[in-house]
């Protein structure tokens, strides 16, 4: 039986709820991918994802010589499989799903990938499953930006609409007791879907098949405390198995362009599908308001280093402060870092050390010690001597205040939009010499709501050689760069696999 067949025999059922007058449809979401064409898309729109798919590429490349890259080759790589897509960094062409999978989980390895409304890294769910799929179907440069950009707008809605963090009744704000990253497989499927031609039925379809492969929850409270302490190894999967989510959602897509058949109806409103994401609620007004009025791409913040982006402001500060006023660390008596009441800002402040690489994305003060000691961001603080007493020393100078005053503006951004645009944080620097350095911030760089942050296409160039010198040679990290920013003149994306091939 083909999928249209299923469809008109009814083998694919009605939605179920029938508590809601006229519910927003799954169709709705899977329409605004398929229909959408190149052309819809705002200049600005393209231009943001543009640049967060370069931005995307250099993290996972800069991140493919690392003990956690051998293994994914070793798992999905060295097995062989037909030649579809290119490994970034690699060289080899393997399987479609293999590509992504490696990829999107590398991307997230550094932590220095894109961040969405100060609370989620996902875009390479699409990202790369976007370039995986559209070097094997020879697509355009015009093809891969709409696929992301409305892909990624489908991952975004979801993780917006879902409840991550709470107030703590006492003019804070904490995680919600569970949480799950699973629903990134959506954007995944969304972004294939796109590239392999499918209706927005076959998309509906193929959102149901990635709700029931895709990973699920799993104790995220439980496993971040292998991250705080040195008596354990940090799970190398972080906090997220992005690539399995990746592939899950990928491979939907394909099933369903080969006739396979399931449940069309998994966000429709008054799913119960979040509570399988281990969340407090859906918010369905988020999940379904101005699409294609509002696009999600051009709220995404892009890392200057590879860091939690709650400490980010308080590490620009560090920066500034350290170029300034030519200050070194051995020039500074102490520092105090100001911080907003909330759960993440505290345990990354209070977590005075990372005695390996994985867990320096929960230690602020060893993020500040690598500044003040001038080690360039990027790969360089991954492969860092975390054993070095001049980082340990630095990292002990760093003390924090928690400014209960900014309480009630978290409490009030999230009220009125649901997400933290700004995180106030101030930084004291006392020198040996008894003078007194003092900046404030609200936004950190690469945030797009103030002139002042937004990268643009120079600052995003920059990311990329700074984060590849030495990976890839300095003419093909350019080329990365030219071919990335002009995407749109693109005629065949397997231009981009010649960068890598050797």
């Amino acid at each position: 039986m083909t999928y249209d067949e299923a469809v008109n025999d009814g083998t694919i059922a009605e939605s179920v709820f029938s508590n809601i007058a006229e519910p927003r449809k799954t169709s709705d979401l899977a329409g605004f991918v398929t229909d959408t064409m190149f052309e819809d898309i705002p200049a600005d729109v393209a231009a943001a994802t543009k640049r967060l798919i370069l931005d995307e590429i250099v993290v996972t490349a800069a991140a493919m010589d690392t003990p956690m890259a051998r293994a994914l080759l070793r798992l999905k790589a060295d097995r062989g499989g037909k030649a579809e897509a290119t490994l970034i960094a690699d060289g080899r062409k393997v399987p479609a799903a293999s590509a992504a999978y490696i990829h999107a989980q590398l991307a997230n390895l550094l932590d220095a990938d894109e961040t969405m409304h100060n609370r989620m890294h996902t875009l390479s769910a699409n990202v790369m499953a976007g370039l995986a799929v559209a070097e094997m179907t020879n697509a355009s440069g015009r093809d891969l930006i709409a696929s992301v950009a409305t892909g990624y707008d489908i991952t975004s809605r979801i993780g917006v609409s879902l409840t991550q963090y709470v107030p703590d009744g006492k003019g804070g704000m904490i995680f919600a007791p569970l949480f799950g990253w699973g629903w990134m497989s959506f954007g995944a499927a969304a972004t294939t879907a796109r590239l392999l031609g499918l209706d927005r039925r076959q998309l509906a379809s193929a959102f149901g098949q990635a709700f029931v492969t895709t990973p699920v929850y799993f104790d995220v409270s439980k496993n971040n405390l292998r991250l705080l302490g040195e008596d354990r190894q940090a799970s190398w999967h972080k906090y997220q198995m992005s690539g399995a989510m990746t592939e899950a959602g990928l491979n939907a897509a394909l099933l369903t362009s080969y006739g396979w058949v399931a449940q069309e109806d998994i966000l429709d409103e008054g799913s119960d599908f979040w509570k399988s994401f281990a969340v407090g609620g859906c918010d369905w007004d988020t999940m379904y308001n101005d699409l294609g009025k509002r696009w999600y791409i051009t709220e995404t913040s892009i890392k200057p280093y590879p860091f939690c982006r709650f400490g980010h402001a308080a590490l620009d500060i560090m920066t500034s402060i350290r170029d300034r006023h030519s200050v070194n660390a051995d020039d500074i008596e102490d520092v105090t870092v100001r911080i907003v009441p909330h759960e993440l800002a505290e345990m990354l402040i209070s977590t005075p050390t990372a005695d390996e690489p994985l867990k320096l994305m929960v230690s602020q003060p060893t993020a500040m010690a690598l500044v003040a000691l001038g080690v360039t961001p990027g790969p360089k603080w991954f492969s860092a001597n975390y054993s070095d007493s001049k980082i340990h020393e630095f990292a002990g100078k760093v003390r924090y205040e928690t400014n209960h005053e900014w309480g009630a503006d978290l409490i009030g951004q999230m009220d009125n939009e649901g997400f933290f645009k700004r995180l106030p944080t101030e930084v004291i620097v006392r020198t040996k010499n008894g003078t007194e350095l003092r900046e404030s911030r609200d936004y950190a760089r690469g945030d797009p709501w103030s002139k002042e942050t937004i990268y643009d296409d120079a600052q995003i160039a920059e990311k990329a050689h700074q984060y590849l010198e030495g990976i890839i040679s300095k003419d093909s990290i350019d080329d990365l760069i030219d071919m990335t920013i002009n995407l749109e003149k693109s005629e065949n994306i397997q231009e981009f696999g010649k960068i890598f091939q050797k």
